[in-house]
């Protein structure tokens, strides 16, 4: 497992490297405005250093950017603030349009929202376009939507070209909510977009036929502390069954842009919500059946998958064309309607056959006595698959053979108990912005993020769990970003960890 440990060690580098300063909302305990057009306040939120300048709807991109005359557009903000770690905040209100960035900074700059997820990216089209040589921006605290139906294209774009030019890199997202995308994802990384940290977002509700985030032909991609579900009737929208993934890996263009496959990507300590799309994956690791291997070096780990929906689902899971990827210390909780109910490993197309694929330290847990098939495949398309030290509870009854794998022959340290974990699905509340607060109650999103993770990833001290995940492939930490102990627990929750949440 030193393939897992080395992209742990980039992932946590490449997340310190874009670190910003600790999440703004804990900060801020005063009720929220509702959304509407006017100057900023006269003083910024929370701490901060460098420079500050100021973008309002109702400012102008002839001011000059201060707290009293603002600017007004994003794209204007990035071409006009000073190299110089700034700040750039955002007053309350919608900001309609496309903007296009290209920039280049040494040092970082911060754009983000002076009261979190009140400054609103509305288009009908593109709300953010980042490409070529653009680098060192954090965007935080802010919403991007499209406009309705009619809108077209990617909701946020991250892309090089297929010419190989300069692409962007060290771009970081955090805190943001993505949601309501009418013309394809919500947020596409590509064409060897490098360096990239989407971390402890929300997104939600993306396009017929796309996926909430697209990594393809990127590379040192961190994903990590998010929030994934769908809701579509919470935006007056149908359900038509034909989205796609939550996240997927995977490289289109192949040699065009000068890459072939997206390499070193780590999706880690995520919640992923309420199936509702076409029957295909939470989280795939390759797609498009190209005679290449797509991935190369993915680290899904720490995640919580609470599997709740009537829309059927390919698999939790799924590998088509990757080498080289861990599932590790994952907590897959619920019942859906799937043809394999843990992971489908195959090839499509001209794929190559994918190569080292490991699944170990995580819970697999149908309380419902349901659970399909365990696993898809054909054994003929992978070389080398790694199937040790799993739980496996499906209501006390027996765990289903699979197509690929089962269990009971491939796990030799399987654990075969009750996890103790929380059921009761039926009342999840997903984490919907009404505009002053989540419909929980919650301010923030991390606060939202840690509502989730104990109501349903929480596995309780006497669980069969605990102290039986192999030390050497466990990560250092929980998802709630916890220490483990020596002797860890399996699953994405470490029972008795300590530390703030």
């Amino acid at each position: 497992m030193d393939a897992v440990r080395s992209l742990r060690a980039r992932a946590a580098i490449l997340v310190l490297t874009l670190a910003v300063s600790a999440w703004l909302p804990a900060c801020w305990s005063g009720a929220a405005p509702s959304v509407k057009a006017g100057p900023p306040p006269a003083r910024a939120p929370g701490r901060t250093t460098g420079c500050q300048r100021w973008v309002a709807p109702s400012g102008s991109d002839r001011a000059p950017g201060s707290r009293s005359k603002p600017w007004a557009t994003l794209q204007h903000a990035v071409r006009a603030v000073r190299d110089a770690s700034c700040t750039v905040w955002f007053g309350d209100g919608v900001y309609l349009g496309t903007n296009q960035i290209h920039r280049d900074f040494r040092r970082r700059v911060t754009f983000r929202a002076v009261h979190p997820y009140q400054a609103s990216f509305v288009s009908p089209g593109m709300a953010l376009d980042i490409e070529g040589t653009s680098s060192h921006m954090v965007f935080q605290d802010l919403q991007f939507q499209q406009s309705g139906p009619a809108a077209t294209g990617v909701l946020v774009y991250v892309s090089g070209a297929d010419t190989g030019v300069p692409s962007p890199s060290h771009i970081a997202f955090r805190d943001n909510i993505f949601h309501d995308s009418y013309g394809d994802d919500l947020l596409k990384i590509r064409s060897r977009a490098h360096s990239i940290v989407v971390q402890g977002n929300v997104f939600y509700n993306q396009a017929d036929g796309e996926q909430h985030i697209d990594v393809n032909g990127a590379t040192n991609v961190t994903i990590a502390d998010n929030i994934f579900f769908n809701d579509f009737a919470s935006s007056g929208r149908t359900d038509t069954r034909t989205t796609k993934h939550y996240i997927v890996v995977k490289d289109s263009a192949g040699a065009a842009d000068g890459l072939v496959g997206s390499r070193n990507v780590t999706i880690t300590s995520n919640v992923f919500l309420t199936w509702q799309g076409g029957v295909e994956s939470f989280v795939a690791i390759g797609n498009d059946g190209a005679p290449y291997l797509e991935a190369l070096g993915v680290l899904v780990e720490n995640n919580l998958v609470v599997a709740k929906g009537t829309d059927r689902v390919y698999a939790i899971f799924t590998v088509s064309g990757a080498a080289d990827v861990g599932f590790v210390n994952n907590t897959v909780v619920g019942s859906l309607p799937t043809d394999a109910y843990a992971f489908n490993v195959n090839i499509k197309g001209s794929n190559p056959k994918n190569r080292d694929i490991v699944f170990s330290n995580d819970i697999w847990c149908d309380p419902t006595r349901t659970m399909s098939p365990f696993s898809g495949g054909a054994r003929s398309h992978t070389i080398g698959l790694t199937l040790d030290d799993n739980l496996y509870w499906n209501g006390g009854a027996l765990i289903p053979r699979g197509n690929l794998v089962s269990p009971i022959d491939r796990d030799p340290r399987m654990v075969v108990r009750d996890p103790g974990l929380n059921f009761d699905q039926s009342q999840i509340v997903v984490p919907i912005w009404t505009g002053s607060g989540f419909r929980s109650g919650n301010r923030t999103i991390r606060q939202e993020f840690v509502r989730l993770v104990m109501s349903y990833g929480q596995i309780p001290a006497d669980s069969p769990a605990v102290g039986r995940a192999l030390v050497g492939r466990a990560p250092s930490t929980d998802i709630l970003g916890r220490r483990r102990d020596r002797h860890p627990d399996l699953g994405a929750f470490e029972a008795g960890a300590s530390g703030p949440p």
